[in-house]
């Protein structure tokens, strides 16, 4: 049985049972030959008559060699060109010649001065599209430059105006040198210098009533400068900061003290022994003469005794100090500068135990002031510190039952006829620049005429008519 003589099966010839070909080709269709199609212009078309848009084939050199004539070719080296050759110029001096071969250098950009304006015009031109789109803002721009135009308002390039010459402004002259000083003139009779003869003053041409025994001093005048800015507060710390940062004091004291002791700087300080730690701390030592020992722990716990309380006698204050330190708790005040003013109103003050505490203890607290007595009313108004005020305060409106502070023959009038119960009131209570009265004291008026004439005599009399017209309801 023979194969057929096909030559599509000629590859299958020579193949084993199972063995599949390895190339076979697969048959292919005739391919239609590219047309080139040009319009009147030369253009290439397509088959619709459309231009075919060719794109210029890169310079797609990968050599080494072709890559640096690139670069050669792209980086130019710019040379001088100079309008006359300096060389033949006969005062030409090589050392200060231009180098033909060196590179020029790159001309230094200029100042560029931006218009007055552009920026902000740049902001307003984005905020309008952003609200009106762009149709509206050409609109607006339009309108603008209409405005402009209408105004006269030509746009000038500040990149584009004359410098003109520097105009040089003459100094303006100074005063003239006069020819008698201000401080001589009253001193001299004729006024002038003409009296002086050879650098000496004839006496005779002295006005002598103007020449006396006083200095006269200038009246300080202050630079015109502002005040200088406060110092910076301290800052206040809470208590829990406060007694971390001096237990971190304390350590770093002990830590100096320590590394002193290691240097040798300073002596070591001796062990405290007692009696209660005396095997403790001497061991052997204690065995060998206890009765020595003991001896001198004695001794030393003795000094150590009266070091401690003549530490203490030198830091006792002395009699003067203590006063001075207890004044100075009671009266002074670093916070409040000014003086305080409290006005008391009382209804009846003819009570002599209460008029006494009244007048003593103003005078213990150094207050100044004065207290008013008439027949219907008494005003009390003192000045001072705040806590001298403070403590005054709880006098009249706490400790002092006002009710109870009558006389008896008051009492039994009072059984008959109905008076207002006796009280103390604060009519006022503020600060003042300074205080008006130069010390405490008590004054009976018999009219309310005399009575408001004590206060104004100091200047407030309306402290006067603040307690007249004051009324329970507004307290």
């Amino acid at each position: 049985m023979g194969f057929r003589q096909d030559p599509e099966f000629a590859p299958l010839i020579n193949l084993f049972p199972g063995q599949m070909p390895t190339d076979v080709a697969a048959p292919q269709k005739p391919t239609k030959a590219p047309v080139l199609r040009v319009d009147a212009l030369g253009r290439e078309i397509d088959e619709h008559g459309n231009v075919v848009n060719v794109t210029k084939p890169n310079n797609l050199s990968t050599l080494k060699v072709n890559i640096n004539k690139q670069k050669k070719d792209a980086f130019q080296i710019l040379k001088p060109e100079l309008e006359v050759d300096p060389e033949s110029n006969p005062h030409y001096d090589q050392r200060m010649g231009v180098n033909k071969t060196k590179l020029l250098r790159p001309k230094r950009m200029t100042f560029q001065f931006v218009e007055e304006g552009k920026w902000s015009k740049e902001a307003e031109i984005l905020r309008v599209k952003s609200q009106f789109g762009e149709a509206g803002a050409k609109e607006r721009q339009a309108k603008q430059a209409q405005l402009a135009k209408v105004k006269g308002g030509a746009d000038i390039n500040p990149n584009l105006i004359e410098v003109a010459e520097r105009v040089v402004t003459k100094e303006k002259p100074k005063d003239p040198i006069p020819e008698i000083e201000w401080w001589d003139k009253p001193l001299l009779l004729n006024g002038s210098y003409g009296d002086i003869s050879d650098g000496g003053i004839v006496e005779d041409k002295l006005k002598k009533e103007k020449i006396t025994i006083y200095v006269e001093h200038p009246r300080p005048i202050e630079p015109p400068a502002e005040p200088a800015p406060p110092p910076p507060q301290p800052l206040k710390l809470t208590k829990k900061e406060q007694k971390k940062l001096r237990t971190q004091r304390r350590l770093a004291r002990e830590k100096d003290r320590q590394e002193m002791i290691r240097q040798g700087l300073i002596e070591p300080p001796k062990p405290k022994v007692k009696m209660s730690n005396l095997m403790k701390v001497l061991g052997s030592e204690a065995t060998q003469d206890p009765t020595r020992l003991e001896k001198e722990i004695r001794s030393a716990a003795a000094e150590r005794e009266q070091a401690h309380i003549d530490r203490n006698v030198a830091r006792k204050l002395t009699p003067a100090e203590r006063r001075e330190k207890k004044e100075r708790k009671l009266f002074d005040d670093s916070n409040s500068l000014d003086t305080i003013v409290s006005v008391y109103k009382i209804n009846d003050l003819s009570h002599p135990k209460t008029r006494f505490k009244v007048d003593v203890n103003a005078h213990e607290n150094r207050l100044t002031g004065c207290v008013v007595i008439t027949e219907g009313i008494s005003v009390v108004v003192v000045e001072g510190g705040i806590k001298s005020i403070k403590r005054y305060g709880k006098l009249m409106l706490r400790r002092i039952d006002w009710a109870k502070a009558v006389n008896e023959e008051d009492e039994d009038e009072d059984e008959v006829s109905d008076k207002p119960v006796n009280k103390c009131m604060l009519v006022w209570q503020g600060s003042v620049a300074k205080p008006s009265f130069n010390r405490f004291s008590v004054h009976e008026c018999m009219t309310e005429a005399a009575a408001k004439k004590v206060f104004a005599d100091a200047g407030v009399a309306h402290y006067w008519d603040l307690a007249v017209n004051f009324t329970d309801d507004q307290m």
